[in-house]
């Protein structure tokens, strides 16, 4: 059974992927820098046989590999990982702490770059099994780099050949290490943002009446932006709107009323239309606040997009990865999540799911989430996703969704 010859080609990698892992643990790097990463990347790419490698991408650290199986053309799936780390200075004590200083892979990137190269390793190793192509993205810069976005819009990864369906996968630690955990509908919200700037007129603290307190406009505004949630929305609306830094005024003068203070914050939702609801209340609260202080605010609020999973993909996921862990082991998450990921950028264009891969145990439940110093991944979970990563690949190829 081909699910067995996974599950053990996946163990015959465990070792070789814990030492890739801890490597790229050591030698984190940060956004749309990652050039020991993806030439590391590469390399291992270029040893599997037959895998094409193409390097490069998005701007010059994305690395893509092409595979195709020996039973002939067939569909194309995409499998995908983030490759890059955190500015965060590691506190776990580990052997394999990173070496570079305030630089941390604090959201488990690593593991997915390990897990998505053993899958690779895997389906070469079974190529004579299954027909189509398998692309394997290890995309750059998903923290903020706009890595997604460069190797769909600008590389074009999912063309040539054009791609039927995409799958990723994330390092969870609300969730047991051994569980796969499938988003029933939202895996990722509509990330977004906002700045307001309150112009007023400063001036000596010691005759406010001669003033325009900016400060005192952005303290109105900020009670009034948690209104929007609490009472602008619908009940049952998944959103958040949070303020998140205000600065204004020299921080060594006490005496001065400042011009102007600016706000920033964030913003997420599970639908389109509260994010369009959400940016046009931010402008006009801040907007009419401002001006009957005798003040001006200039609001630039924005937002990205969400990584809905398909809807018949995730029953197909269900099954698929019970396959490897255990029909006990996957759960399907009905609450939306409202962070943000910019797979969104292959998920809006192609069917596909989006997972979490549950890295609890006994010794770090509870302890930290994702961007900590002291995350920590459980290493067993690398070649299971691997073998999961691998199963999604060979059901896929074979039946599409109805596998």
């Amino acid at each position: 059974m081909l699910t067995q010859e996974i599950k053990e080609a996946a163990q015959k990698e465990a070792a070789f992927l814990q030492e890739f892992r801890q490597d790229l643990h050591m030698h984190p790097e940060l956004s749309m820098q990652e050039h020991r990463t993806a030439e590391k990347i590469a390399q291992e790419l270029a040893r599997i046989p037959g895998m094409k490698v193409q390097t490069g991408m998005a701007g010059g650290t994305g690395v893509v590999g092409l595979l195709q199986g020996d039973k002939g053309p067939g569909r194309t799936v995409l499998l995908r990982a983030d490759i890059d780390a955190l500015p965060i200075q590691e506190t776990t004590g580990l052997a394999c702490s990173s070496k570079n200083p305030g630089v941390m892979h604090a959201c488990g990137h690593d593991g997915h770059t390990a897990w998505l190269l053993g899958s690779a390793r895997i389906l070469s190793a079974l190529r004579d099994r299954w027909q189509g192509c398998v692309k394997f993205v290890f995309q750059p810069g998903e923290e903020g780099g706009g890595g997604g976005r460069l190797m769909v819009q600008q590389d074009k990864v999912l063309e040539d050949p054009k791609v039927d369906a995409v799958f990723a996968a994330h390092a969870w630690p609300e969730a047991e290490a051994g569980q796969v955990v499938i988003a029933e509908r939202s895996a990722f919200g509509y990330p977004g943002g906002f700045t307001i700037q309150v112009t007023g007129r400063g001036g000596h603290g010691s005759w406010p009446h001669q003033c325009i307190d900016p400060i005192g406009i952005a303290c109105q505004i900020y009670g009034a932006l948690q209104q929007i949630v609490s009472r602008r929305l619908p009940e049952t609306a998944a959103r958040v709107l949070s303020v998140c830094t205000i600065h204004s005024g020299p921080q060594d003068k006490s005496n001065i009323i400042p011009d102007q203070c600016t706000m920033t914050g964030t913003i997420r939702a599970d639908r389109q239309e509260v994010m369009e609801q959400m940016v046009e209340l931010i402008r006009q609260v801040s907007q009419g606040i401002a001006q009957a202080n005798g003040a001006t605010a200039q609001v630039t609020a924005r937002f990205s997009g969400a990584v809905i999973n398909t809807p018949e993909a995730v029953p197909f996921c269900v099954r698929s990865a019970a396959k490897i862990v255990g029909e006990e082991n996957v759960l399907v998450d009905k609450e939306p999540h409202l962070g943000g990921e910019d797979f969104s950028e292959y998920i809006t264009r192609v069917p596909g799911t989006y997972v979490f891969a549950g890295i609890a145990n006994e010794e770090t439940r509870g302890k930290f989430g994702l961007h900590s110093s002291d995350f920590q991944l459980t290493e067993s979970i690398v070649p299971q996703m691997a073998a999961v990563f691998a199963q999604f690949a060979v059901d896929y190829l074979e039946n599409g969704f109805d596998a």
